[in-house]
This record gives structure tokens, sequence and C-alpha cells, in this order.
């Protein structure tokens, strides 16, 4: 069997009952660009992307999502930041309810800070204190 290179994570995808709601609320908090918009029946919702490139964060509608979360720690990612401390108090100023407060990883010199987004996903941001 020939070998398969898997390259890279190139797109973050969010299902959400209401994702414009939630789409809304992170193209507001983290100044994203949106990239394509889609309103199709099968394959309906908006992708954005970071400043620094890949991964897009796709946030789009799915016939199987109703309400919140049910499990909000099971899968996160990190949004890289140069001061944890920094984005905390401009995150904050944008009402957005923290889990955890800006910390240092116990393994290396990084600094998170953990939030929920308006589903109850898990988010994190990672960088310098």
């Amino acid at each position: 069997m020939e070998a398969i290179t898997f390259h890279k994570i190139t797109t973050i995808l969010i299902w959400s009952a209401d994702y414009e709601r939630l789409a809304h609320w992170y193209q507001d908090v983290f100044n994203l660009k949106v990239n394509e918009h889609l309103n199709h029946p099968q394959d309906t919702g908006i992708l954005f992307e970071f400043p620094d490139g890949l991964p897009f964060l796709w946030i789009g509608q799915h016939s199987e999502i109703q309400g919140t979360n049910k499990d909000p720690v099971r899968i996160m990612f990190n949004i890289n930041v140069d001061s944890v401390s920094a984005a905390h108090a401009y995150l904050v100023s944008k009402n957005v309810p923290f889990v955890a407060a800006p910390f240092k990883a116990p393994t290396m010199e990084k600094w998170f800070a953990t939030f929920s987004d308006p589903d109850g996903n898990t988010v994190q941001i990672i960088g310098g204190k």
C-alpha cells in the first residue's frame, strides 16, 4: 500500500443550530475576515480567515446540532496571541465568559486563558504573558 501523507489541518469547523449568531460573535470578537458565505440547502455557513492564514474557521448550520455544546471540553482549539494578559483584558471588555484566567503552562514557557463561545464550545488563547 502506498504511503499517504496528511499535510495539515486547513479548517476548523464549528456547527451550530444558529450559525449566523455564532458567526457574528466570532467575527465581532476576533475581527475575522469573511472569506466565503454559503447559503445552500446542504451547505450553509460562513468561512473566516485569520490574519496569519490557515487554518480557516467555518461556522456552519448542521441539522444534527441543537442547543449548546453538551461536552464543551472534548475538543478545543488555541488561538495564538502575543500577550495572553492583553488578549484576556480585551476579551473581558467584550463580555467573553472565561473558564480559566491567564495561567502559565506547567510544561513550557507559554501562557493560556480559556473561555467559552456562545454555544458553549471551549477555546483557548496561547502566547506570552
